[in-house]
């Protein structure tokens, strides 16, 4: 076990779960989530109940896939982080809480930087180019910004099906194509062409590559989509040039990804696949459909025409360079 030793006495080291020492901070932790998931996004508790499970999971196991640290003083764990650190290169900070102290700013610092180092100097690195945090707490915000990330800003936007304009068409020679499995290395081609430096994924440019996003595709497909609402958009040569996925819930669905050809986009495309997928989705009875859109993107004026509305934001940390 690597352990690293900080000023104000506080140690970060590899993870090592027990029940006992990790009682306290589960505990903050769901309380923490429902505070979140509840009192601020009014999402059903039950939200906050998967991802308390899925963390809690993660923090026991001893995946390769996850890479954990703690920190702790006076033999207390007051938190913990879990990495994923892909071709070593680029890290994605998957899961990040700090127990509430007066020093919450100052141990969250600590805890990111001896990470980072020992990973680092665990895997030979010189230096992790990216990283991509997405979280609500402001208090990150500063230490963060002391190692070298940039920030972003998302928003949640929500919409009443019974409420939006189904009169966007496409133009002449382009016709919808329900979403199929044997479009998907299509559609993973397309996506690197799109995604590529975009507003919303410019953290993932590392890994930008047709593999990449065909096995997130297959995952969506297997797991969660909609696809009988899911639509691409072809033109009169049979070539798709956009698509919008949407996920399946509860009694509301999700804008999951929605993408056109650089070349054709500004010509209403994009609305009419939206409009043709939102229009699915209420006649198989969903009531709502939401989405999350990054600060500056230009699909947000889409989704105001749409009557989409933010009720939260989030923040995504990215562009670092460790």
């Amino acid at each position: 076990m690597t352990a690293f030793w900080c000023i104000y006495l506080y140690e970060v080291q590899d993870l090592k779960y027990s029940v006992n020492s990790y009682k306290t901070i589960l505990n903050n932790l769901h309380d923490s989530l429902i505070k979140y998931f509840v009192e601020i996004l009014q999402e059903d508790i039950k939200e906050a109940n998967f991802w308390f499970e899925w963390i809690n999971k993660v923090v026991k196991s001893e995946s390769d896939e996850f890479i954990c640290f703690q920190v702790s003083s006076d033999e207390e764990i007051r938190g913990f982080i879990t990495i994923n650190l892909i071709n070593l290169k680029f890290a994605l900070i998957r899961h990040f809480f700090i127990i509430d102290t007066v020093k919450r700013e100052e141990v969250s610092y600590i805890l990111l930087k001896e990470a980072f180092e020992s990973l680092k100097y665990k895997y030979k690195i010189n230096e992790i180019n990216n990283a991509a945090f997405t979280f609500p707490e402001d208090y990150l915000l500063k230490p963060l910004k002391r190692l070298g990330f940039n920030t972003l800003k998302r928003y949640n936007m929500t919409l009443n099906l019974a409420n939006f304009d189904k009169g966007y068409k496409l133009p002449s020679g382009n016709s919808f194509v329900v979403f199929n499995k044997e479009n998907l290395p299509e559609v993973a081609k397309l996506c690197v062409q799109v995604y590529k430096n975009h507003p919303d994924g410019t953290f993932w440019d590392e890994v930008s590559t047709i593999p990449f996003y065909l096995e997130h595709l297959e995952t969506i497909w297997t797991s969660y989509l909609l696809k009988e609402c899911s639509f691409m958009v072809k033109n009169a040569r049979d070539q798709i040039f956009g698509f919008c996925l949407i996920e399946k819930a509860e009694d509301e669905v999700m804008i999951q990804n929605i993408a056109i050809n650089k070349q054709d986009q500004g010509k209403g495309i994009g609305k009419a696949l939206l409009s043709k997928g939102l229009e699915a989705t209420y006649e198989k009875g969903y009531k709502k459909a939401i989405l999350t859109v990054t600060e500056g993107n230009y699909a947000q004026k889409m989704y105001d025409s749409f009557g989409f509305k933010k009720y939260t934001s989030f923040n995504i940390i990215t562009d670092g360079k460790l």
